[in-house]
């Protein structure tokens, strides 16, 4: 069965830990790192063409892009984490062009150790994220040390999609076309065009634009930028390109989103107060 691409996990792009029951989901991809410790039952986990049947305490984790599936023979219950890898830069630059020699974690010590610091991200994620991210390279060092890492494989169109993806992603602010990734790519724009599309699901123009609105989306959180040198920022030529393109990905203007989350911001501030 061919993956498919998670195109929901792009567009969220932010830090989830959750519990679930009986998971089971086709392969699929995306740019986020996910970590699975089992908390009961049994599931099996495939992770690039490699599947384990999973018990309490043991971990998986899919790198970014990496082709993941779970599928539950009996019940499971599990606690997942999705990881942003825009938040992780050491690490990122750690694992850059290797992946895990080994995608899963016997029970034991170490993996003791992940699930307490993934109980400590379930208590602080809203509330402290310097201490969250702390336990996030808890997490990320404590796999690295115990499955290490080798070099990463190149073959198939699965690798070249994740090539391209993990390429634009890096470069996503500067001035990227269908012709100049082709050509870093060593194929036809044409012929990368039809891949892209129909691999993703996407046009390139589409998911280029996705990117440079989610980015600007946290610029908007995080700055107080005029709109203009936001868009600049993030990788738009004008303001009116950034403008139709962020009410395309999010059904409203850059203008009104920053007056939403602004009121969103004032009343959780507001209610912090009161309590």
């Amino acid at each position: 069965m061919d993956a498919y691409f998670e195109k929901y996990r792009e567009l969220e792009n932010s830090l989830a830990c959750f519990e679930s029951w009986q998971n089971a989901c086709m392969p699929h991809f995306h740019s986020n790192i996910e970590v699975v410790y089992v908390l009961d039952g049994e599931i099996e986990i495939t992770i690039n063409g490699t599947s384990r049947l999973l018990s309490k305490g043991c971990v998986s984790v899919a790198n970014s892009y990496d082709i993941h599936s779970y599928h539950t023979p009996k019940e499971s219950h599990t606690l997942i984490l999705i990881v942003p890898i825009d938040t992780v830069h050491s690490y990122n630059t750690k694992i850059r062009g290797k992946t895990f020699a080994s995608p899963f974690l016997n029970p034991g010590e170490s993996s003791d150790e992940i699930y307490y610091a993934l109980q400590q991200i379930l208590k602080y994620k809203k509330s402290d994220w310097l201490e969250t991210k702390g336990y996030l390279y808890v997490i990320l060092g404590t796999l690295i040390r115990e499955l290490g890492l080798k070099s990463s494989p190149k073959t198939s169109n699965s690798t070249l999609a994740r090539e391209i993806l993990i390429y634009l992603e890096q470069n996503y602010t500067n001035k990227i076309t269908i012709t100049s990734l082709a050509k870093r790519f060593g194929y036809n724009k044409d012929y990368l065009s039809r891949f892209f599309n129909s691999y993703f699901g996407y046009g390139f123009n589409k998911y280029l634009n996705i990117l440079r609105s989610r980015h600007a989306v946290q610029l908007i959180k995080q700055t107080n930028d005029n709109l203009t040198q936001i868009a600049f920022q993030s990788g738009f030529d004008n303001y009116r390109t950034f403008n139709r393109a962020f009410t395309s990905v999010y059904n409203m203007t850059p203008s009104q989103f920053r007056v939403a989350y602004r009121e969103q911001y004032k009343q959780s501030d507001n209610s912090g107060h009161d309590a």
